[in-house]
Formats: C-alpha cells, sequence, structure tokens
C-alpha cells in the first residue's frame, strides 16, 4: 500500500496522544462533488477553520490514491467529542448523491485492514454514529467497511475459535462438497459425487444464505443467481476466512481449479481466482467481487 505524503506543514496547537491509545476508525466524505486535493482540504481546515491543519489522519481520493494527512500520534479534528481515541479517514466525494469509484473503495478497503493490522482497532464507524451529520452519505460502503473488523469471514481471534470453525472435515471432491452443503444448509442433496442442477443450486443456497445472515441483504433463497443475487455480493479479498470464502473456493473446484478448500482466502486461493478470472475475460485482480462471483456461481 502506497500512502503519499505531500509534507503538509501544521501550526503548533496540535495535541499529541500515545498510538495505544487508538480505539477506532471514523469514516467520512469531503461532501462536495467536485475533486479536492488533500492540500486543499488542508489549507481550508488550517486558514478557514482556525485549526492546526487537515483534521483527517488520511485521506482518500477518487482515483484511489492514499494520502497522509494529521500525523497519527496527535488527535484529530474530525468528530466532535470522539477524537482522542479514533483514527479519522475521509474519502473525496459526497456518498449522498454518488457511488464510491472501484478504484477508491479497494484503496479504502486496503488502508482499513493495514490499521487493523497495526493498531488495537475495536470498532469502525461512520461519522453520523457519533455526531448529528449525515457523513458519510447513504451511498457510503459503510456496513461492509464495519463487516472488515467484525465479519463471520474474518481471522478468528483465538486458537480455539480457529479449531471450531476449520475442524468441519475433509473437502476433496464433489461427495465431500455436497456433504458439506447438506450439513451447513438443509439442501437435501444426494450424495453421488456428481455436479449436476442441484448441486449448483445449492451452492447458490448457500451463498445467498451467508449474504443475508452477514449482511442483511434480504434475498429469497431459491438457489437462482440472479440479478438480485449479483447485486447483494460482496467483495472478497485476502485475509477473508469462512464460509463464503468456503463457498468460491468449491465452485473454483467443481470448474477444473485445484483449491484447497480450507475457507481461508490465502496465497494458493487469490491464485486460483486470478487464474479464473484471467480464463474467464475478468479483470484479474484476485478480488471476488459481482462479476467474478457471477462466473463462479453459473
Amino acid at each position: 500500500m502506497n500512502i503519499i505524503d505531500v509534507g503538509l506543514e501544521f501550526n503548533s496547537n496540535m495535541t499529541l496522544r500515545n498510538v495505544n491509545s487508538i480505539k477506532r476508525i471514523i469514516l467520512h466524505h469531503s461532501g462536495v462533488t467536485v475533486l479536492q486535493s488533500v492540500e486543499t482540504i488542508h489549507n481550508y481546515h488550517k486558514n478557514t477553520n482556525g485549526w492546526a491543519g487537515i483534521g483527517y489522519h488520511f485521506y482518500i481520493r477518487k482515483d484511489g490514491s492514499i494520502y497522509k494527512g494529521r500525523p497519527l500520534e496527535c488527535l484529530g479534528a474530525h468528530a466532535s467529542g470522539s477524537n482522542s481515541d479514533s483514527i479519522g479517514v475521509c474519502c473525496e466525494g459526497n456518498f449522498e448523491v454518488e457511488q464510491m469509484p472501484e478504484a477508491q473503495k479497494n484503496s479504502l478497503i486496503e488502508l482499513i485492514n493495514y490499521l487493523i493490522d497495526n493498531y488495537s482497532i475495536e470498532k469502525i464507524q461512520g461519522h453520523k454514529d457519533v455526531n448529528s451529520t449525515s457523513c458519510p452519505g447513504s451511498n457510503f460502503p459503510l456496513e461492509e467497511m464495519k463487516h472488515l473488523l467484525n465479519s463471520k469471514d474474518e481471522q478468528p481471534s483465538n486458537e480455539e475459535t480457529n479449531k471450531n470453525i476449520y475442524n468441519d472435515g475433509l473437502v476433496n471432491c464433489i461427495y465431500d462438497i455436497q456433504e458439506w452443503l447438506n450439513r451447513h444448509y438443509s439442501t437435501g442433496l444426494a450424495l453421488d459425487n456428481i455436479y449436476g442442477t442441484e448441486t449448483k443450486k445449492a451452492l447458490i443456497k448457500g451463498l445467498q444464505t451467508e449474504l443475508n445472515v452477514q449482511f442483511n441483504k434480504g434475498l429469497s433463497v431459491d438457489g437462482i443467481f440472479g440479478t438480485n443475487t449479483y447485486n447483494a455480493c460482496i467483495n472478497v479479498r485476502i485475509r477473508a476466512q469462512g464460509n463464503i470464502t468456503m463457498l468460491i473456493q468449491m465452485c473454483l473446484f467443481i470448474k477444473g481449479y485445484n483449491v484447497s478448500m480450507d475457507k481461508k482466502f490465502g496465497q494458493d486461493t487469490i491464485a486460483k481466482v486470478k487464474q479464473f478470472q484471467n480464463d474467464n475475460g475478468l479483470s484479474v485482480d484476485g478480488i471476488v467481487g459481482k462479476n467474478t462471483f457471477n462466473a463462479l456461481f453459473n
């Protein structure tokens, strides 16, 4: 991940803090549709608001470039009453009226994962969760960002949880896939070791169930990968762990890609996803998004 430091100069009226006090990330949008550089935000906060400088610790532009703002060892000025233990991240744009570009969203996810890995993050919030505001906007992918910390498809927090999740029986063939689907989703498949229409529907039902349980998507669990299921699909990438990752691996295996079916979205799965994407004329990024889900489950 590349974080651009343009050498912003701050006034001296910043309050230092111990970075060990950082416990949460608070997400914002710039609130305007016009393009604004980090220098523009910095100068406005400094010269108009009378602050030390930009109130956010990071600023992500629509093209996905990430900029360093206020130093992390200094209190931010982005969420009244909630600055002492938070990192302020602002995304360029007005997400009351705009949709977030994919490049910007991917950079936001990458930054959040980096912060989770390096600081004791316990909570991800939108500005509107802590102050009376609509920020970061109704179109901001806030729930998906929160899910990076709290998802069942995330890395378990301790060894015992790992044992409970991953001691789930070996899955090495279509028979095992059918048995696993029956056990997790009561799909009633015949254990015939043949990939047919019913097994395909059962995989889709599994995906629909997980999207409902984990993301409250409200899908009909009908085994049909239609427009609603397509639109409900999330981005799944490195570090994900759990049933959605397992379903992705099963589809890869069925389509001829010899991937380990272990619920862990690691380097082996990334390599197989990229190979599948390349073979099917998709963007080769190793991320299972809507189009890759569509190709895998159809």
